[in-house]
């Protein structure tokens, strides 16, 4: 009876290698057929930095070990050096990816993670920034530096003498490259404010935003400081910043500090500056609901009332061809008063005797509250149009 023998089928118990090491690294392989017959192959590597123990066999299973050399690797401390594994059978092919990392001198953290350069240790700082700051002043980071030639030394035994470890660390990653100096913008550079002469205090907020997740220490300074603008602090730091890289300043206005109807402050943080504008309206607008009438006609007089109270309107016209139903009126914020344009008999035959194609005059408005008062005049023409 005839049949096929089944073939080898090369199975490898590492797809990639990860190798970390102050010397020489040992660690093992292991190689197996999930097929049928007898599984033949041979070991090697690209570098000659790796070794095989042994580097043939013929078995079904066999545990290959193999040694990692760095100074035939040829490179730094510090420095990570890849390079592959290839493994040839009769029971097929594979490509092993090495990544070694020559640590000569390398701290281990209480997370188990290992710090063998400076750029190791600032990935780390970002996601550990209290340990990273124990860690920036322990003689085993000095010694680090020395290991991986730090080119800064006296710069760095200068910044360690910080109290303030985060700004140290801060500098520290500046001058060695691997990020650029903190900023800060505002979100917000305008606040505009329109209120009524009676208002309460107004409040407002100030964001500023972080570059980054760097140290940050930035004064806020008034332009003139003046007795109106309270502001809650005077200089942001780092802990201020939520995880959004923002922080913010509370202000308060006190419009009864405000003897004009107009202010203005600019703050300033760093480079950038928020400008702070309260505007308080005229307390009395007059206006009518067009700009002419007919001989006989009706109009309105509209008050704006910007005075935070009602007041009271008394209105005049010299000209008794306007008429009002009455003389006094209380108004609140807006109020409409009615008006009749209507000449007498007399006045009309003059008119047309005289041939006036239109009448000027004028309505008087007064505006009272207690020790104020306010005055506004009204032009009116009248005609046939």
């Amino acid at each position: 009876m005839n049949y096929e023998q089944p073939l080898p089928v090369l199975d490898i118990s590492d797809e990639a290698l990860l190798i970390e090491t102050k010397d020489s690294a040992v660690g093992v392989l292991t190689v197996k057929n999930l097929g049928g017959g007898l599984l033949k192959g041979f070991i090697t590597a690209r570098s000659g930095a790796l070794t095989f123990t042994p580097d043939t066999w013929e078995g079904n299973s066999q545990t290959i070990t193999y040694t990692f050399n760095p100074s035939r690797a040829g490179i730094p401390p510090g420095q990570t050096f890849q390079t592959k594994i290839y493994v040839c059978s009769n029971g097929g092919e594979a490509e092993i990816p090495v990544t070694a990392k020559f640590t000569k001198m390398a701290i281990t953290t209480r997370e188990g993670q290992t710090i063998a350069n400076i750029d190791d240790f600032y990935q780390y700082s970002l996601t550990n920034p209290l340990q990273a700051q124990r860690i920036f002043t322990d003689s085993e980071f000095y010694m680090l530096l020395l290991a991986v030639g730090y080119p800064y030394m006296e710069v760095y035994e200068n910044l360690h003498k910080d109290a303030n470890r985060e700004r140290a660390m801060d500098n520290f990653f500046i001058l060695s490259g691997l990020k650029d100096k903190t900023t800060l913008t505002l979100t917000n550079k305008t606040f505009t404010f329109d209120c009524p002469g009676d208002s309460g205090k107004i409040y407002g907020q100030i964001v500023a935003e972080k570059s980054d997740r760097g140290y940050c220490e930035a004064q806020i300074i008034p332009e003139t400081a003046p007795s109106w603008l309270t502001l809650s602090a005077s200089r942001f730091i780092s802990s201020d910043f939520d995880a959004e890289n923002r922080a913010r300043v509370n202000f308060t206005i006190d419009p009864m500090r405000i003897l004009p109807r107009y202010a203005r402050e600019r703050v300033f943080v760093e480079d950038n500056s928020a400008e702070i504008i309260f505007r308080r309206p005229v307390p009395l607008t007059v206006r009518l609901n067009r700009e002419t009438y007919r001989y006989e006609d009706k109009g309105v007089v509209e008050i704006l009332n910007h005075t935070g109270g009602d007041i009271a309107i008394e209105l005049f016209c010299p000209d008794n061809y306007i008429r009002f139903a009455a003389r006094t009126y209380s108004a609140g914020a807006y109020y409409e008063i009615p008006f009749t344009v209507k000449l007498s008999a007399f006045m009309n035959a003059g008119r047309i005797f005289r041939k006036t194609p239109f009448m000027r005059t004028v309505i008087e408005v007064k505006g009272r509250k207690p020790g104020e008062e306010y005055r506004v005049k009204l032009p009116v023409t009248v005609g046939e149009w």
